[in-house]
């Protein structure tokens, strides 16, 4: 009988016919072990390798796990032969999935190793500093070194090379995601191996060339597929095949360390796919759907989550294999143009860590719209702003607290909405290609009155990013007010589907909008999805004035004094900025209605 030993994607032993025998991990590592060093080792090196620390109880765990796996395995020869003093893995009865030896056909191990890179050596170790860990990365860099040679060597062999296409691509993805200077492998990618390298592009806006970005060398993207490997195969789809076409082009580019395939495929397929981003250090991810016509790409900044490009390609089965190269390209252009413009957003997340750590920690509080959020969220941005005052998504941050805060208090605090137009125009004034700087620019401005020039700057803030779904949310706001209510709602609609799970300011827009155009019902279905429902009373008892159901109207009327004991309708629609008369008498008619 023989045992096989998985160590790549997974930690198992099978017995000839397949079945996963239910035996100690340890026992599985040990074996691993065991194999990898390929001679008997001292069973103290083995135990304090395994239960460091431990002294002699590290012997007694090593006996108990190896009588428990003995009997796991009774039914055949033992795997393990040890002897008074040492422990060695018997060859003869256990085959591993990291014997590359026995494979002598150089195309054939080029493909098992790339495998073996891909799925990773027992992936779920080697994160720690015991001597285990460092043995298990130890192992993985091996692969590697294994993996760069025979790439070399097949690469530079004509005859080899032509054959061997799609898996030298492949291993140039794997090495260049392991290390991405590595020159030697970027010039055999650019010389062909790819359908075409960047350098043959149009050329690309010129980068702020400072000691942040130089540092940071290139951010990491990572490019999500449309479907899993399995699927793909399955159903032949061209759209993966675009997805690797554009791994493998960007992989030759100096701006970006594009992560491998198998890796980006797990995170597609991941529950948490923002911590699984950030555990891998992604800075960009190309996330992509397809349907029966079209694929979907939309390129993400993850540490704001911003989408700061989207666009669709129509995958026609009749055109698509003559334009495969062709959308590739287009793809691959616009990405990396996008990201050459955007690279002054990643110096400053890598030169001032903490800073951005405050800011995000400032935008998590304003998932919520009431004072107290408001308010810790402008302390997490002035203190990101301590580190440095041209940080323009904190200027743009505190602006929007400032003005959230005029819309609470309903005061008409005129000095609130100067200090937001302040820290708004700073932010333009640091980035001008920033879109959030201009988005607040638009909002004090809303509440300023300034309709036109309001509209102008949430015009520029959407023109510079149109996936923003934070924009569209401020837009529709300003259009609601510029009594433009169906416009708005176009627009509250498509920020909603880009952000599905909506902060409560996305549905209190679109429960405006709603109002205006006399949708009453739709309007308290919005309202009825925002977690903190106080901060909308009003507008939720002017719906059910309108709608003549003055218990619930008179039950939201209450809630407003409970938090605004000095409420005053006529006052408040002074404070209100609409263009148009019929608005303000149109929101007065359905709180008079509700009692107020």
């Amino acid at each position: 009988m023989v045992f096989r030993l998985a160590t790549l994607g997974r930690c198992n032993l099978e017995d000839e016919l397949g079945n996963v025998l239910n035996v100690p991990t340890q026992a599985l590592l040990i074996s691993a072990y065991l194999f990898d060093i390929g001679r008997p080792v001292a069973r103290r090196d083995v135990a304090n390798l395994f239960w460091p620390g431990n002294g002699e109880a590290a012997l007694t765990n090593l006996r108990s796990t190896l009588r428990r796996f003995a009997l796991a395995t009774k039914n055949g020869p033992p795997l393990i032969i040890a002897d008074a003093n040492t422990l060695s893995l018997d060859r003869q009865v256990v085959a591993c999935d990291l014997d590359f030896v026995r494979i002598s056909d150089p195309l054939e191990r080029l493909s098992a190793v790339c495998g073996a890179v891909a799925m990773q050596f027992l992936p779920f170790a080697g994160e720690g500093k015991t001597a285990l860990d460092i043995w298990v990365r130890d192992v993985r860099l091996r692969l590697l070194g294994t993996l760069r040679a025979l790439f070399m060597d097949i690469s530079g062999s004509p005859e080899l090379r032509s054959k061997a296409h799609a898996d030298l691509n492949r291993a140039a993805v794997l090495l260049l995601e392991a290390a991405p200077q590595d020159h030697a492998i970027r010039q055999q990618l650019s010389s062909g191996l790819g359908p075409q390298p960047v350098s043959a592009m149009p050329r690309l806006p010129t980068m702020r060339q400072d000691n942040a970005v130089d540092h940071l060398a290139q951010p990491r993207i990572a490019l999500l597929p449309p479907h899993t490997s399995k699927e793909a195969s399955r159903d032949g789809s061209i759209a993966n095949a675009l997805i690797e076409d554009l791994t493998i082009g960007l992989c030759s580019s100096h701006l970006v360390s594009v992560v491998a395939p198998y890796t980006s495929e797990r995170i597609q397929a991941s529950k948490d796919k923002a911590a699984v981003l950030e555990k891998h250090n992604v800075v960009y991810a190309l996330d992509s759907r397809r349907n029966d016509t079209h694929l979907f790409v939309q390129l993400i900044f993850t540490p704001t989550e911003e989408i700061i490009w989207a666009e669709r390609f129509e995958l026609s089965p009749f055109s698509i294999a003559s334009h495969r190269t062709t959308i590739t390209l287009a793809i691959q252009s616009e990405l990396m143009n996008r990201i050459g413009l955007h690279q002054g957003a990643v110096g400053d997340f890598s030169r001032r860590p903490e800073a951005y750590f405050l800011y995000l920690k400032g935008l998590q509080s304003l998932s919520g719209v009431s004072l107290p959020s408001i308010r810790r969220a402008r302390k997490y941005f002035k203190e990101a702003l301590e580190y440095g005052g041209d940080l323009p998504e904190a200027l743009a941050g505190m602006s929007r607290t400032l003005s959230l805060e005029w819309v609470l208090t309903t005061r008409g605090d005129g000095d609130l909405l100067a200090k937001a137009q302040y820290f708004a125009d700073r932010a333009v004034e640091q980035n001008s290609g920033y879109s959030g700087g201009f988005k607040e620019l638009g909002v004090s401005r809303l509440f300023m009155g300034q309709f036109d020039e309001s509209l102008a700057a949430l015009s520029q803030a959407e023109e510079l990013s149109p996936q923003y779904a934070d924009v569209l949310c401020s837009h529709a706001d300003s259009l609601i007010h510029g009594a433009d209510p169906v416009t708005a709602m176009v627009k509250i609609k498509q920020a909603i589907a880009l952000n599905p799970i909506s902060p409560d300011l996305y549905y209190w827009t679109a429960a405006g909008a709603s109002y205006f155009v006399e949708e009453y019902d739709d309007a308290l279905d919005y309202l009825g999805k925002m977690s903190d429902k106080r901060a909308a009373s009003r507008l939720a008892a002017a719906c059910c004035g309108m709608l003549g159901e003055l218990d619930k109207a008179r039950l939201f009327r209450a809630r407003v004094f409970e938090d605004n004991p000095d409420f005053d309708l006529e006052r408040w629609l002074a404070v209100i900025p609409n263009k148009e008369q019929w608005q303000t008498d149109m929101y007065r008619e359905g709180l008079k209605r509700a009692g107020f």
